[in-house]
């Protein structure tokens, strides 16, 4: 879509807005034309202003303006299933030295 259509959609969802109040939808489709725009401040203030009237952000795409405070979403499933692994490793790992640490310790003993 041309940028100049962005201005057209904004336009269209600020008389939207106007006569319809305060719908979380509206502000939302507003803030994405904003950040196809590339008027990222306005997006962001779109995007809270959505979230205020109701918008559940874990349900709906996030843009990347809304990253701030939103730091979860940078945490992929791939990256999560791999410090999954990661963790099993490493306990895996240590179990093995606790083990082969009680074994030593009963050698010394004599137990």
């Amino acid at each position: 879509m041309p940028k100049d259509n962005y201005k057209s959609e904004i336009s269209a969802l600020n008389s939207e807005i106007e006569n319809r109040g305060d719908v979380w939808e509206l502000y939302y489709k507003r803030g994405y034309f904003f950040y196809l725009s590339k008027d990222e401040e306005k997006a962001k203030d779109d995007y809270l202003r959505a979230i205020a009237l109701g918008l559940n952000p874990t349900e709906v795409p996030y843009y990347s303006f809304s990253c701030s405070n939103m730091l979860r979403r940078d945490f992929l499933l791939p990256e999560k299933v791999l410090v999954v692994l990661i963790l099993i490793v490493v306990f895996v790992a240590l179990s093995f030295q606790v083990t082969d640490f009680v074994l030593w310790i009963k050698s010394v003993l004599n137990v």
